[in-house]
Protein backbone atom coordinates (compact mmCIF):
# COMPACT_ATOMS: atom_id res chain seq x y z
CA UNK A 1 0.00 0.00 0.00
CA UNK A 2 1.69 3.15 -1.09
CA UNK A 3 -0.46 5.84 0.91
CA UNK A 4 0.65 6.59 4.35
CA UNK A 5 -2.65 5.55 6.27
CA UNK A 6 -3.73 7.21 9.57
CA UNK A 7 -4.67 4.35 11.81
CA UNK A 8 -6.71 4.52 15.28
CA UNK A 9 -5.34 1.51 17.13
CA UNK A 10 -7.21 0.24 20.35
CA UNK A 11 -5.32 0.31 24.12
CA UNK A 12 -7.25 -1.49 26.89
CA UNK A 13 -8.02 1.81 28.01
CA UNK A 14 -8.37 4.13 24.72
CA UNK A 15 -6.91 4.84 21.37
CA UNK A 16 -3.69 6.48 19.60
CA UNK A 17 -3.41 7.62 16.43
CA UNK A 18 -0.46 6.72 14.35
CA UNK A 19 0.52 6.40 10.66
CA UNK A 20 0.92 3.28 9.34
CA UNK A 21 3.77 3.22 7.14
CA UNK A 22 6.07 6.32 8.13
CA UNK A 23 5.29 4.44 11.86
CA UNK A 24 4.44 8.63 13.37
CA UNK A 25 2.01 8.38 16.13
CA UNK A 26 0.39 10.64 18.84
CA UNK A 27 2.81 11.62 21.62
CA UNK A 28 -0.45 13.05 23.27
CA UNK A 29 -2.89 10.30 22.96
CA UNK A 30 0.21 8.05 24.12
CA UNK A 31 0.33 10.54 27.54
CA UNK A 32 -3.07 10.51 28.00
CA UNK A 33 -3.03 6.29 27.85
CA UNK A 34 -0.01 6.60 30.17
CA UNK A 35 -1.33 8.96 32.79
CA UNK A 36 -4.69 7.13 32.73
CA UNK A 37 -2.61 3.80 33.22
CA UNK A 38 -0.61 5.63 36.17
CA UNK A 39 -3.99 7.15 37.59
CA UNK A 40 -5.11 3.27 37.92
CA UNK A 41 -1.52 2.41 39.47
CA UNK A 42 -1.98 4.89 42.27
CA UNK A 43 0.71 6.84 40.93
CA UNK A 44 1.35 10.21 39.34
CA UNK A 45 0.74 12.14 36.53
CA UNK A 46 3.86 12.59 34.08
CA UNK A 47 3.87 15.94 32.35
CA UNK A 48 4.64 16.13 28.89
CA UNK A 49 6.11 19.34 28.48
CA UNK A 50 9.03 18.53 31.31
CA UNK A 51 9.50 14.77 30.10
CA UNK A 52 10.57 15.82 26.63
CA UNK A 53 13.08 18.73 28.40
CA UNK A 54 14.73 16.33 30.20
CA UNK A 55 18.43 15.37 29.38
CA UNK A 56 17.56 11.99 29.07
CA UNK A 57 15.35 12.31 26.83
CA UNK A 58 16.98 14.82 24.65
CA UNK A 59 19.86 12.23 25.07
CA UNK A 60 17.94 9.37 23.44
CA UNK A 61 16.08 11.96 21.02
CA UNK A 62 19.64 12.11 19.84
CA UNK A 63 20.88 8.56 19.19
CA UNK A 64 17.31 7.92 17.48
CA UNK A 65 18.32 10.70 15.56
CA UNK A 66 21.74 9.07 14.58
CA UNK A 67 20.82 5.64 14.41
CA UNK A 68 18.18 6.38 11.62
CA UNK A 69 19.74 9.44 10.14
CA UNK A 70 16.36 11.28 11.16
CA UNK A 71 16.37 15.09 12.46
CA UNK A 72 15.17 15.82 15.24
CA UNK A 73 12.15 17.68 13.89
CA UNK A 74 11.40 14.38 12.49
CA UNK A 75 11.45 12.50 15.59
CA UNK A 76 9.24 14.20 17.64
CA UNK A 77 6.97 17.46 16.21
CA UNK A 78 3.66 18.97 16.69
CA UNK A 79 0.82 18.99 13.99
CA UNK A 80 -2.22 21.40 13.81
CA UNK A 81 -3.04 24.09 15.99
CA UNK A 82 -4.77 25.71 19.15
CA UNK A 83 -6.67 22.94 20.78
CA UNK A 84 -6.64 20.46 17.39
CA UNK A 85 -2.47 20.17 18.18
CA UNK A 86 -1.47 17.53 18.76
CA UNK A 87 2.17 16.07 19.48
CA UNK A 88 3.30 13.48 17.44
CA UNK A 89 6.63 11.30 17.52
CA UNK A 90 8.49 8.55 15.72
CA UNK A 91 8.24 4.96 16.88
CA UNK A 92 10.95 4.51 18.98
CA UNK A 93 10.79 7.26 20.76
CA UNK A 94 6.85 6.13 21.37
CA UNK A 95 8.02 2.91 22.88
CA UNK A 96 10.68 4.77 24.53
CA UNK A 97 8.12 7.34 26.78
CA UNK A 98 5.69 4.42 27.09
CA UNK A 99 8.34 2.91 28.82
CA UNK A 100 8.72 5.74 31.14
CA UNK A 101 5.35 6.46 31.96
CA UNK A 102 3.87 2.86 32.96
CA UNK A 103 5.32 -0.97 32.95
CA UNK A 104 1.99 -2.08 32.36
CA UNK A 105 1.20 -0.14 29.34
CA UNK A 106 4.76 -0.04 28.16
CA UNK A 107 3.94 -3.77 27.71
CA UNK A 108 0.75 -3.06 25.33
CA UNK A 109 2.84 -1.10 23.24
CA UNK A 110 5.30 -3.45 22.61
CA UNK A 111 2.58 -6.16 22.34
CA UNK A 112 0.50 -4.40 19.33
CA UNK A 113 3.54 -2.58 17.27
CA UNK A 114 6.63 -4.71 18.05
CA UNK A 115 4.99 -7.89 19.04
CA UNK A 116 1.98 -8.59 16.46
CA UNK A 117 3.52 -5.82 13.92
CA UNK A 118 0.17 -4.56 13.62
CA UNK A 119 0.92 -2.09 11.46
CA UNK A 120 2.95 -4.09 8.85
CA UNK A 121 0.10 -6.66 9.05
CA UNK A 122 -2.32 -3.46 7.91
CA UNK A 123 -0.08 -2.74 5.04
CA UNK A 124 0.17 -6.17 4.07
CA UNK A 125 -3.66 -6.86 4.20
CA UNK A 126 -3.79 -4.03 1.69
CA UNK A 127 -1.39 -5.46 -0.34
CA UNK A 128 -2.56 -8.98 -0.92
CA UNK A 129 -6.03 -7.56 -1.55
CA UNK A 130 -4.49 -5.98 -4.55
CA UNK A 131 -2.63 -9.18 -5.33
CA UNK A 132 -6.68 -10.96 -4.85
CA UNK A 133 -7.81 -8.49 -7.77
CA UNK A 134 -5.52 -8.96 -10.03
CA UNK A 135 -5.97 -12.81 -9.42
CA UNK A 136 -9.63 -12.06 -10.12
CA UNK A 137 -8.51 -10.46 -13.23
CA UNK A 138 -5.85 -13.20 -14.58
CA UNK A 139 -7.70 -17.09 -13.47
CA UNK A 140 -11.33 -16.54 -12.67
CA UNK A 141 -12.68 -17.84 -15.99
CA UNK A 142 -15.94 -15.64 -16.32
CA UNK A 143 -13.98 -13.11 -15.22
CA UNK A 144 -10.92 -12.74 -17.75
CA UNK A 145 -10.74 -9.60 -19.63
CA UNK A 146 -13.26 -8.03 -18.27
CA UNK A 147 -13.66 -4.63 -16.03
CA UNK A 148 -13.83 -5.96 -12.30
CA UNK A 149 -13.89 -2.86 -10.79
CA UNK A 150 -17.28 -3.60 -9.51
CA UNK A 151 -15.97 -7.25 -8.07
CA UNK A 152 -13.16 -5.81 -6.30
CA UNK A 153 -15.80 -3.85 -4.17
CA UNK A 154 -18.10 -6.89 -3.44
CA UNK A 155 -15.62 -8.67 -2.63
CA UNK A 156 -14.17 -6.13 -0.10
CA UNK A 157 -17.68 -5.64 0.92
CA UNK A 158 -18.58 -8.99 1.23
CA UNK A 159 -14.71 -10.40 3.34
CA UNK A 160 -15.66 -6.66 5.45
CA UNK A 161 -19.10 -8.43 6.80
CA UNK A 162 -17.78 -11.73 7.17
CA UNK A 163 -14.86 -10.39 9.97
CA UNK A 164 -16.97 -8.34 11.49
CA UNK A 165 -20.14 -10.01 11.77
CA UNK A 166 -20.75 -7.79 15.21
CA UNK A 167 -21.35 -4.89 12.75
CA UNK A 168 -24.91 -4.81 11.39
CA UNK A 169 -24.48 -1.67 9.51
CA UNK A 170 -20.88 0.23 8.12
CA UNK A 171 -19.97 3.83 7.40
CA UNK A 172 -19.35 4.36 3.82
CA UNK A 173 -17.31 6.90 4.59
CA UNK A 174 -14.73 5.56 7.09
CA UNK A 175 -12.20 2.71 6.43
CA UNK A 176 -12.60 0.57 8.51
CA UNK A 177 -9.48 -0.86 8.53
CA UNK A 178 -8.11 2.13 10.23
CA UNK A 179 -9.88 2.26 13.16
CA UNK A 180 -9.55 0.72 16.76
CA UNK A 181 -11.90 -1.70 15.44
CA UNK A 182 -9.70 -3.48 13.10
CA UNK A 183 -7.81 -5.21 15.72
CA UNK A 184 -4.30 -7.48 15.50
CA UNK A 185 -6.94 -10.93 14.80
CA UNK A 186 -9.25 -8.67 12.60
CA UNK A 187 -6.28 -7.24 10.26
CA UNK A 188 -4.72 -11.04 10.56
CA UNK A 189 -7.69 -12.70 9.48
CA UNK A 190 -8.40 -10.04 6.37
CA UNK A 191 -5.01 -11.04 5.37
CA UNK A 192 -5.64 -14.71 5.80
CA UNK A 193 -8.31 -15.09 3.79
CA UNK A 194 -7.04 -12.80 0.87
CA UNK A 195 -4.00 -15.03 0.64
CA UNK A 196 -6.18 -17.99 0.37
CA UNK A 197 -8.22 -16.91 -1.91
CA UNK A 198 -4.99 -16.35 -4.16
CA UNK A 199 -4.02 -19.72 -3.92
CA UNK A 200 -7.39 -21.35 -5.07
CA UNK A 201 -7.60 -18.84 -7.92
CA UNK A 202 -4.23 -19.93 -8.64
CA UNK A 203 -4.82 -23.52 -8.72
CA UNK A 204 -8.11 -23.15 -10.84
CA UNK A 205 -10.07 -24.44 -7.89
CA UNK A 206 -12.85 -21.41 -8.55
CA UNK A 207 -14.93 -22.71 -11.03
CA UNK A 208 -16.86 -18.36 -11.78
CA UNK A 209 -17.62 -15.17 -9.77
CA UNK A 210 -20.36 -16.99 -8.20
CA UNK A 211 -18.31 -20.01 -6.66
CA UNK A 212 -15.68 -17.10 -5.44
CA UNK A 213 -18.69 -15.48 -3.39
CA UNK A 214 -19.69 -19.26 -2.37
CA UNK A 215 -16.00 -20.45 -1.29
CA UNK A 216 -15.70 -16.86 0.46
CA UNK A 217 -18.85 -17.46 2.50
CA UNK A 218 -17.56 -21.01 3.49
CA UNK A 219 -13.83 -19.41 4.79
Amino acid sequence: MKTDQLMTVAFPNGTLDIYHKTAVGSLTDLFTLGNYQRVLDGKKLTNQTLFLKSKATQDFIKIISRELNLSPEKIVFSKGRGKGSKTYAQLHFLVYAAEKLSPSFHFHVIDIFLNKHLLKIRDDGGNVFKTLNLAIDTWLPDRKGKNNLGCYIQIATILRAKIFPEIKEFNSSINIWNTDLATYNKQFLREDYEDKLVAFLKADLIRDWEHLKDVIDKL
